[in-house]
């Protein structure tokens, strides 16, 4: 077996080594019996690691531009209101910068490799902190801001992608679930040590939180070469022997004849293409050419969109204004709760990326929607009578919003990035999930700009456009979003090419799906 490569040559996959193997004996992946806790999986785990630090510097920010938005260190320096335009302008220049990065984060990737990808985007994102922590002016802080994003959008295209497509394939789900978990862990650390540094009285306060932002970022810029690079990407470069390699020591214990490895050779050689759109930065046209793209993009852009417009947002960017307008107008309890929230929320993301290959995907966004949806109901109706003066309604509030957080974070963090990535094919991954980004960053954008004012001209009554939303999101999913789980990312070229991917994405995924995704009746590659 040889295979073109980009410049017209045959790549040798050392086909007088490869060894016949009956249909019958040819096993799925949940037929392989693999051990989580081994020294290879160690291994995988630590680069694991590195990557999902990238999680964090998004939500590092997104708590700490909340908890910045209640001090009055920040409030008097710069002259800002906690609602209004100028308010949510500034939350938003992130994801504009996000959406300013997407023409470059897709061709980074497939050119560079998905480790260039992430130490761009962290060398950017240090550069964006070191203006943006010592600004003297709002211009200043808003420049810092925008390159922020910036730099932002190539981790968040770079980090998901590589998690996916080095993680185990039997443990797929959790591995790669718990990338966008880590958005709680850089919100813990970015509320508590805002809640501390509110205590200061030096006019300095707010700054130390910003400079809190460089952790994550040099950890990815330092750590990042000493990773492997993607099998997926060197196979798509011309480079199968490297992936073997990479395989048989991270998932395989060190043997290149492990029943994993050779799985996913056979899949990957046979899916990947040499000649494919990512060898053309200008080239999305793969995307959007066939039927099964267009279904994978339906996929990604409604995940992209609705994972920003569930509400989460404005829970996360603005919760000290939601608890202020619920009664309970004290800084000091308003950091408090946006401290204690994300630590409830990471607890349950975790749960939740578990139970991605324990239930599905499926389910967890369907359930958890409609839950969202009734907790908005709630919180509006409490929200009115808190602002009564009622204290019961006030707290009724208060839990609520608590629990709206941890149903979204059971339900839909760990899967944000992961139904995006799972969704493409390794040619389109990296510039599919740059246009994921886009999408998420315009609807980012459009909500946080919009919720400062509508805070501050209707206030509470804002909830019940969510309440009706999150209902319209579990119909459009209902319809036209697969299962992806118990199966490799090869084996989900079935389920798109399929004519109707939800119903066939449902059956059992068995030998049948194997030998489909390797393009062999016999033939496999040992």
């Amino acid at each position: 077996m040889s295979h073109s490569s980009p410049l017209g040559g045959a790549i040798s996959t050392k086909a007088e080594d490869f060894t016949n193997v009956k249909e019958d004996e040819y096993r799925s992946v949940e037929e392989i019996e693999c051990k989580p806790w081994t020294k290879a999986m160690f291994r995988l785990y630590g680069c694991l690691l590195i990557a999902y630090f990238c999680g964090c510097l998004n939500g590092y920010d997104g708590s700490l531009m909340g908890g910045l938005n209640a001090m009055s260190s920040y409030q008097d320096y710069f002259h800002m209101t906690k609602a209004g335009s100028t308010t949510g302008f500034i939350f938003a220049l992130y994801n504009i910068g996000s959406i300013a990065a997407v023409p470059f984060t897709g061709p980074t990737n497939d050119y560079l490799g998905r480790r260039a990808g992430m130490f761009t985007g962290a060398v950017i994102i240090i550069i964006g902190t070191c203006l943006q922590a010592p600004a003297t002016s709002r211009s200043m802080f808003m420049g810092g801001r925008f390159i922020l994003g910036f730099g932002v959008s190539f981790c968040s295209v770079s980090a998901p992608t590589y998690v996916s497509e080095i993680s185990h394939p039997k443990w797929r789900g959790t591995q790669t679930g718990i990338y966008n978990c880590m958005w709680w862990g850089g919100a813990i650390v970015a509320s508590w040590t805002i809640y501390g540094c509110s205590k200061l009285s030096s006019g300095y306060s707010f700054r130390i939180p910003i400079w809190g932002q460089l952790v994550s970022s040099v950890i990815v810029a330092c750590g990042v070469w000493f990773l492997p690079e993607s099998p997926r990407w060197l196979i798509a470069r011309g480079r199968p022997e490297q992936a073997r390699a990479m395989l048989a020591r991270y998932h395989g214990e060190g043997s290149e004849m492990h029943p994993i490895v050779l799985l996913q050779m056979n899949e990957m050689l046979h899916s990947i293409k040499l000649d494919a759109s990512d060898k053309s930065w200008w080239d999305y046209r793969e995307l959007v050419n066939t039927h099964s793209a267009r279904r994978r993009l339906i996929c990604v852009l409604g995940m992209a969109c609705f994972g920003q417009l569930s509400g989460n947002s404005v829970t996360g960017y603005y919760l000290p204004v939601m608890v202020e307008q619920a009664g309970i107008t004290s800084e000091s309890t308003q950091l408090l709760i946006n401290s204690l929230s994300p630590m409830a929320c990471f607890v349950a993301a975790l749960l939740g990326a578990r139970m991605t290959d324990k239930i599905g995907r499926r389910p967890l966004l369907l359930y958890s929607i409609v839950f969202c949806s009734v907790c908005f109901a709630i919180i509006t109706g409490t929200s009115k009578l808190g602002e009564s003066g009622n204290s019961g309604a006030a707290y009724t509030t208060i839990v609520f919003i608590f629990v709206f957080g941890v149903v979204f974070s059971f339900g839909w963090t760990p899967l944000q990035s992961m139904y995006i990535v799972e969704t493409l094919t390794t040619s389109t991954r990296a510039k599919g999930t740059a246009v994921g980004n886009l999408a998420s960053a315009v609807a980012s954008t459009i909500i946080q700009y919009a919720s400062g004012p509508a805070f501050k001209d209707i206030g509470y009554y804002f909830y019940i456009f969510f309440v009706f939303w999150d209902l319209f999101e579990f119909v459009f999913m209902y319809f036209l979003f697969p299962e992806t789980k118990e199966r490799t990312l090869e084996e989900l070229d079935e389920v798109f090419e399929a004519r109707n991917p939800v119903t066939k994405s449902l059956e059992k995924c068995g030998t049948n799906a194997v030998l489909n995704a390797t393009g062999t009746e016999n033939r496999m590659v040992a």
